[in-house]
């Protein structure tokens, strides 16, 4: 079973997200095509120097960017903390990368395209992680699920990566400068615009709902529900302490009396601590409508819990169920609780 809670994606920045990141790549990618320019001819060590400026820019821009965007969503987030590692990471990571070209010099023959997009994601595949994983430490103690973020820099960089090293091997010796420059910020604009579209819909999972969550959460919204209200419903339930309404899809059996839910992991999960043995009103999403319905708490000892426990593990005999599992008993279309 899934949790997420309830958070308004209409607050969710996505566009000043994906604007920010293709802002971010243009400055960086332009400054990193201008240093390849600067670093040809030089001495080893000057080219190095160079290029590994070159991008320390684009980690700069990028940190500052997303920072900005980002501290709108979680407000205690220290923008000079998540710029440090985003500068670590990806500004010395490109860096890193650039810096056998720069420092063996442009004769050497390209390899076969296809190689260089293998390659590049074979990078992105590993940056992305790093990156994420370094950025979530900004994160920690600011949003809820910072660890999410390591998967959405996972999912986008090996594809970014892929375009960076497309443009940045597409220039030779023969191209003047300003080709070069303008290559560079073309390749910065694509990048930066695949970086902010893939990693955009993981924002509002940082406090909120999880991608895959919203994902089914719609799907049983929608008048083809792909076959998952057999197996899945969505509920709403409603906070004690914050007010603030949780929607998840969660995972059902048929019970006599209704439906019977099973909190997977309940020392880990805290919407079922929101219900009581006496009935509760809550919200349902079954057939594609939000419907009233009510939910009670049903733990050992109970008279209904034998018969609920053997209804769930009937209808999932691989479902993980604890010792003193607690259940939930929902009735659809109930209007009123008792309480």
């Amino acid at each position: 079973m899934l949790e997420t809670t309830v958070r308004s994606e209409r607050a969710t920045p996505y566009r000043s997200w994906v604007v920010a990141c293709a802002m971010a790549e243009t400055v960086g990618m332009t400054a990193a095509a201008g240093a390849a320019v600067l670093a040809d001819g030089m001495a080893a060590a000057a080219a190095l120097a160079v290029v590994v400026a070159g991008g320390l820019v684009e980690g700069v821009a990028l940190g500052v960017a997303q920072g900005a965007v980002l501290g709108r969503i979680a407000p205690g987030l220290s923008r000079a903390r998540y710029l440090a590692v985003t500068v670590l990471v990806a500004g010395l990571g490109w860096a890193a990368a650039s810096a056998p070209s720069a420092v063996g010099g442009g004769e050497a023959e390209q390899p076969p395209m296809l190689l260089v997009v293998l390659g590049a994601a074979a990078l992105g595949l590993v940056l992305g992680p790093v990156l994420g994983a370094a950025q979530a430490t900004a994160l920690r103690g600011v949003v809820r699920h910072p660890r999410r973020w390591t998967v959405a820099n996972a999912a986008a960089w090996p594809v970014v990566m892929a375009v960076i090293f497309v443009g940045a091997t597409a220039p030779d010796a023969s191209w003047p400068t300003w080709t070069v420059l303008a290559t560079g910020t073309a390749t910065g604009v694509v990048a930066g615009g695949v970086l902010g579209g893939l990693t955009a819909p993981f924002l509002p999972s940082l406090s909120g709902p999880s991608v895959s969550s919203r994902w089914m959460l719609r799907r049983l919204a929608s008048r083809h529900p792909a076959g998952l209200q057999g197996s899945l419903v969505g509920l709403a339930v409603r906070g004690r302490t914050s007010g603030r309404t949780f929607r998840f899809p969660v995972q059902y059996a048929l019970a006599p009396g209704g439906l019977v839910l099973v909190p997977g992991r309940p020392e880990r999960k805290t919407w079922w601590r929101n219900l009581d043995r006496v009935a509760t009103s809550v919200e349902v999403l079954r057939e594609g409508v939000w419907a009233p319905a009510t939910a009670r708490l049903v733990e050992p000892g109970d008279v209904d819990y034998a018969g609920a426990l053997a209804a769930y593990v009937e209808r999932w005999p691989d479902a993980s169920v604890t010792e003193g599992q607690p259940l939930v008993l929902l009735r659809v279309g109930a209007d009123r609780a008792d309480r």
